[in-house]
């Protein structure tokens, strides 16, 4: 017996993206989106980079969707623009990284009161981690033109994705050359001696901890990058220098 295959079949999302009205929000109720966004299918792709979509999907990520939205799915579409926005296609890398007002959108979401949405704050760190990987040049210039960048993440630092986008900053930035301009700023800016400051009595508990365990995981991944570099550069860790001084 030999099965028959439609060679020429195509998915739903294909069929969707031939309407003309089609809206992002119908494309991110499709269970195999993130899929074929992953696969690369160049109309969804192509779709997804379009600069109405992109501004959307930050801001689905950085703003508190509505109270009024059942609590089940409530950040559903937030999830999903996350797994979207780090689905490791260099289309979607290359708009987000490159394009400054999704980046003020985006670092927006840090400039609130606290406490943070913790499940949001862990897509922006995810989104932000990402970039990291693979926009990092772009990353760390837009960082440090945000002179309020340290503050703000201290001042989050309760919520533990924040802590996250410390250690990423810290440890997972390449070249190393760019890695110790990084270091280099993050000293400049007090960064240990300010988390030092956060494990005193009267702080929170969470922001107590979370301060706590970030200057350890400094300590290790310091000194694990150091044990991979050569001795005149591995000599070179600011923040090391400074926790151990």
């Amino acid at each position: 017996m030999f099965w028959k295959f439609d060679l020429n079949a195509t998915s739903h999302i294909d069929r969707l993206l031939e309407k003309e009205d089609v809206t992002l929000r119908e494309l991110m109720d499709e269970d195999d989106v993130l899929q074929e966004c992953k696969a690369q299918n160049r109309r969804l792709v192509d779709f997804l980079c379009r600069q109405p979509c992109m501004e959307e999907l930050v801001q689905l990520i950085s703003r508190e969707p509505p109270l009024d939205v059942d609590e089940k799915v409530r950040f559903k579409y937030p999830n999903t623009a996350c797994e979207l926005l780090t689905s490791d296609v260099p289309q979607i890398s290359d708009r987000l990284g490159g394009d400054e007002a999704l980046w003020d959108v985006l670092y927006g979401f840090l400039d609130q009161e606290p406490p943070l949405n913790p499940l949001l704050a862990s897509f922006f760190s995810k989104t932000i981690g990402s970039l990291i990987a693979r926009k990092a040049e772009q990353v760390v210039s837009f960082l440090r033109k945000k002179a309020e960048f340290v503050d703000l993440v201290l001042k989050h630092l309760e919520t533990s994705a924040m802590m996250d986008l410390l250690l990423r900053l810290v440890s997972c930035v390449e070249p190393v050359p760019l890695r110790q301009e990084v270091l280099q700023w993050l000293n400049e800016a007090k960064l240990v001696q300010r988390l030092v400051e956060l494990i005193r009595p009267h702080q929170e508990e969470d922001r107590q901890s979370n301060a706590s365990q970030t200057l350890c995981d400094i300590i290790r991944l310091s000194r694990d990058q150091s044990n991979q570099l050569l001795p005149e550069v591995a000599d070179l860790d600011p923040l090391l220098a400074s926790l151990e001084s």
